[in-house]
């Protein structure tokens, strides 16, 4: 028998955990289940079962593999040199999680809402996707420190207070689209952007020159 190649065995991977996301974001967390994970799947049960051995394995896979691809794709917009201004950056980041979570048949923003409502009970998930978005955090917190450096923040400012406000935006930007659906990464980072903008203004309400 031919040996099955790697990229056939993560595509059949992929193939189960998107399978894990669209039943999530059908059915919720506590609705998810084996049988609806394989009816989505197309596989086999045997198959599936090659590649996790419970609902509770796959959703914990599913959520922290997602985050995973998401901060690869951001990352470099994070260490960029030279560092694009604040505004550019949240616009570089919003996009990009706007069409990173764009997939057939399920929204993984949708998925991730209900991923941090199990976080907060499950510790397992919790531990395995905690340290994803601290060290994001960590990444936006030494972007902080470029942007002062370039005179774009204040100098008193706290890079790891900056880093997480910007944070705070990007996963409030992911909770309003998964739940009303009426922003977009280009509203949402011209209205960051006209925020900044307030910033440069003096206490008379006039711009700096």
């Amino acid at each position: 028998m031919p040996r099955v190649s790697d990229a056939y065995l993560a595509a059949r991977r992929t193939q189960v955990l998107d399978a894990v996301r669209a039943c999530v974001d059908r059915d919720g967390l506590q609705g998810a289940t084996m049988e609806g994970i394989i009816q989505i799947s197309g596989l086999s049960t045997g198959t599936v079962y090659k590649y996790i051995r419970s609902k509770d394995e796959g959703i914990e896979a599913a959520m922290s593999t997602a985050l995973e691809g998401l901060t690869a794709e951001l990352l470099p917009f994070l260490v960029a040199d030279p560092m694009p201004s604040p505004p550019e950056v949240v616009r570089q980041l919003t996009s990009t999680l706007e069409s990173f979570s764009q997939r057939e048949g399920f929204s993984l923003l949708r998925v991730a809402m209900h991923g941090w409502s199990a976080a907060l009970s499950n510790p397992a998930l919790l531990e395995k996707t905690a340290p994803t978005y601290r060290a994001f955090r960590d990444l936006l917190t030494a972007a902080a420190v470029t942007w002062q450096e370039n005179g774009e923040l204040p100098a008193d400012a706290d890079p790891a207070e900056v880093g997480a406000a910007v944070l705070s935006l990007l996963m409030g930007f992911a909770a309003q689209v998964a739940l009303l659906g009426d922003t977009t990464a280009e509203s949402q980072s011209r209205g960051f952007a006209a925020l900044y903008g307030a910033g440069s203004t003096t206490s008379t309400g006039r711009a700096e020159s």
